[in-house]
């Protein structure tokens, strides 16, 4: 079966056929062994809008443009400046937009490792604070580096966000946290889901555009 050049066919043992396409402007089909090409083709036909809307998502997203020296943090740019005098201590002047160390965070392992931190420290402190704040209970919290989602919860009420949101301003983070929390009482994006999350968050839509447009930049 002839597929066009961005079509990758994957046969795995799995029990239905899906699709996925990635921001590279990759189209996967994940199929069992016994989806026959006539079943493949069909299937494509049948989502091929969808498959086109999702190519052009890509393809509209907009990239954050930084220059060497500097790192996203909450949305905003900070400049970063090597110090041999720091020793371990990490800086951050939040007036000033600039960040001071003696690690070199331009290395990019040891910048997620330190991205990782501060998202530990920050997104676990403001979920606290807004499940207090709009009477949500949940059980745990973990910090993750999930490749498709920013944020989940599960029907247990542990609810896991995406380090790299520290990179993201905060009213965006601050969706994702709320949209989490409130799967604690709607699991499903169901109309009420919807409904409440406008009661608890009126611009959510503001942040979902910033993640659309950006988010694969982070």
């Amino acid at each position: 079966m002839q597929l066009p050049d961005n079509y990758i066919l994957i046969r795995k043992e799995v029990k239905h056929a899906r699709l996925r396409v990635s921001e590279d402007g990759k189209v996967r089909i994940i199929a069992p062994p016994a989806f026959s090409e006539d079943d493949i083709k069909s299937l494509l036909s049948k989502k091929s809008k969808w498959i086109d809307k999702n190519i052009r998502y890509f393809e509209n997203m907009s990239e954050i443009e930084l220059q060497r020296n500097q790192l996203l943090l909450f949305g905003i740019r900070y400049n970063y400046f090597y110090d041999t005098t720091f020793a371990q201590k990490i800086i951050v002047n939040h007036e000033h937009k600039t960040i001071t160390a003696k690690r070199d965070l331009l290395d990019l392992k040891i910048q997620e490792k330190w991205y990782r931190k501060v998202a530990k420290t920050h997104l676990t402190k403001r979920t606290e604070q807004l499940a207090q704040k709009l009477n949500f209970k949940y059980n745990k919290l973990y910090i993750r580096n999930q490749r498709n989602k920013w944020g989940n919860c599960s029907r247990d009420k542990n609810i896991s966000l995406n380090w790299k949101l520290i990179k993201a301003p905060e009213y965006v983070i601050d969706y994702i946290i709320i949209h989490e929390l409130l799967h604690t009482a709607v699991m499903e994006h169901t109309n009420k889901f919807w409904t409440l999350l406008k009661s608890y968050y009126p611009n959510y839509k503001e942040s979902i555009k910033w993640l659309e447009k950006y988010g694969n930049s982070l």
